[in-house]
């Protein structure tokens, strides 16, 4: 039996079947040894790695398996590959999607556009993911995800809007776009509707990178679907919502694929087949 495993620069995410189902585990719940265990006694012998946080340390912690790695550029290989999983899971799901923008919020976020017969990486991403997101957090003394993920679900974002200048356009979706993130801060502004500000800023530079990708290139123009995959958007609902309200705006569809964190692991788990 073989497993796939996504060695992120933050968490470790593993994959593999049991009874026909795929199995899910992440260090951000276990830590590596568990779910190593977890995995040798389901009878896993053979691991597929991908990940650009793959490590000699990680290798030590799984030297009772056979590790499988591929060649070659890391990152073009990461985005090939987590394309794939995605596609799996969809079809695992009863799902089939032909083209198809990818979005992947980790520690960063980086962009895959999906074509028939063709895989198309996009060279940058940008820094605006979990790992601002949890920055955000210890600069308001918050170390764990989930009161940062509460907080800012209960926040009010701190910007400065079009409507707010122009009266005219509120209750249109121009008078929505922002003016100015943190451009109604002070120094009396509470943790929650800062963190709910960090949420709107990653969200919305995220979306207005996706403008700017779909009006680069009549190729990037022949899908309205975006899906959006991470442990990022697992582990903050506030920001789904975020992601969801700015996409319908830009008039494409987002897709948030049930387990769609693990969607690297899994392509690794079907590597080469």
């Amino acid at each position: 039996m073989k497993a796939g495993i996504d060695f992120g620069t933050s968490l470790v995410k593993a994959v593999w079947m049991k009874d026909g189902e795929y199995g899910f585990a992440s260090t951000a719940d276990r830590t590596l040894e568990d779910i190593a265990m977890e995995l040798h006694d389901d009878g896993v012998q053979r691991i597929h790695v991908a990940g650009v946080g793959y490590s000699d340390e990680h290798a030590r912690n799984l030297n009772q398996f056979t590790l499988k790695t591929i060649k070659g550029d890391p990152i073009r290989h990461e985005k090939k590959t987590q394309v794939y999983g995605v596609k799996k899971l969809l079809e695992h799901n009863g799902e089939r999607r032909r083209n198809f923008f990818l979005v992947s919020v980790g520690t960063g976020t980086s962009y895959t556009v999906r074509l028939p017969g063709v895989t198309i990486p996009i060279p940058l991403g940008n820094s605006l993911g979990g790992g601002f997101l949890a920055g955000t957090g210890r600069l308001v003394g918050i170390d764990d995800y989930g009161e940062m993920a509460r907080m800012a679900s209960r926040g009010t974002p701190l910007n400065i809007y079009v409507k707010d200048k122009v009266p005219t356009l509120n209750g249109t979706a121009l008078g929505e776009y922002v003016l100015a993130h943190f451009g109604l801060a002070t120094q009396d502004s509470v943790p929650e509707d800062v963190m709910a500000t960090a949420i709107d800023i990653a969200s919305a530079t995220t979306v207005k990178d996706i403008a700017v990708v779909s009006h680069s290139s009549l190729l990037f123009r022949w899908t309205k679907d975006v899906i959006y995959t991470g442990s990022t958007i697992a582990r903050f609902p506030s920001l789904r919502n975020s992601l969801e309200t700015y996409t319908r705006m830009l008039g494409k569809t987002p897709h948030f694929p049930e387990h769609g964190e693990f969607a690297l692991a899994v392509g690794a788990y079907h590597m080469q087949e």
